[in-house]
């Protein structure tokens, strides 16, 4: 199970956070916490660590949340030394264990009557993972700020930072801490999102004039988001797509009907005769004359299959 899922409300609610440096033959102790989720982050060094069925060797940026009431422990001595945070939080409401990333997909609606009951929505948090790099100056930051009790292996003393945040501030520390772990796969699956849109949207339109520009003012996006977005998706543009999707409509008239070229290119939205022309060429190589000429010569002139 790869995502723990929160249920929301309530939000799941910050108790402490701490550090800890571990010696060259360190180990990360056993043990069990009841009722509390405890979130562990590596700075530097590896760190290895066992919670049945996971055994994981946490490097530099990685991570790994313990479920409540779930023993665990250290696998392996550290090799080198290591510096840690952790974090440990707490939620009055339910939560589920899952193979799959769940979406926080509420739709906010502006009816009135919905003012006045709170909407249910699922927080999916990846069990473990590695912080993009990009991002880990961010988390760090928020560590830093929650950090209310360190230990190092090395003096066997607990230290206190000082911290002049209230519980408040620690509260909004912490969901933007975990918002930093949730965004890059919301993002991910944003993006898919967008790319299954588009090409559905490309799919059923491609007869019509469409522009890219027009494609961002209708999904109020970018024209550089939405290329990348479909580009990651589908390896190619949202033009490029519909640019070979119209040569390819274009392709089944010109063998199974009788339509002038000129009409072909209007069918599948490639209004201008000369573009039509010269864009069928691009892509398979020959001009629709020639195509519907020789699958007729393969055929022996009879309709083509």
């Amino acid at each position: 199970m790869n995502f723990i899922n929160l249920n929301c409300p309530p939000l799941p609610y910050f108790i402490v956070g701490g550090g800890c440096v571990y010696r060259p033959g360190d180990i990360h102790e056993r043990r069990t916490i009841r009722n509390v989720f405890d979130l562990i982050y590596v700075h530097s060094g590896t760190l290895y660590l066992e919670q049945d069925p996971f055994r994981v060797e946490l490097n530099a940026g990685q991570f790994f949340i313990i479920t409540p009431d779930t023993p665990h422990r250290g696998s392996r001595v550290c090799q080198e030394k290591t510096t840690t945070s952790w974090v440990h939080f707490y939620t009055n409401g339910k939560y589920s264990l899952s193979d799959e990333f769940y979406p926080d997909n509420v739709t906010r609606r502006a009816a009135p009557k919905f003012y006045y009951s709170p909407q249910n929505f699922i927080l999916s948090l990846p069990r473990t993972g590695t912080v993009p790099e990009a991002n880990r100056e961010k988390l760090e930051k928020y560590l830093q700020r929650m950090n209310l009790v360190s230990f190092s292996k090395y003096t066997q003393k607990k230290s206190f930072p000082s911290s002049v945040r209230t519980p408040f501030e620690l509260q909004h520390d912490f969901i933007e801490f975990l918002q930093v772990l949730y965004a890059p796969y919301c993002y991910s699956r944003e993006k898919e999102s967008i790319a299954r849109t588009l090409r559905d949207y490309l799919d059923a339109h491609y007869t019509e004039e469409i522009s890219l520009n027009d494609l961002a003012r209708q999904y109020s996006y970018s024209p550089s988001h939405l290329i990348r977005s479909f580009h990651q998706a589908y390896g190619a543009s949202p033009m490029q797509y519909l640019k070979k999707l119209r040569i390819e409509h274009a392709s089944q008239l010109l063998l199974h009907s009788d339509a002038t070229i000129q009409s072909v290119g209007e069918m599948v939205g490639l209004r201008i005769p000369s573009y039509f022309i010269r864009v069928f060429k691009q892509e398979i190589g020959i001009t629709p004359a020639q195509y519907r000429m020789f699958y007729a010569e393969e055929n022996g002139g009879s309709e083509a299959p």
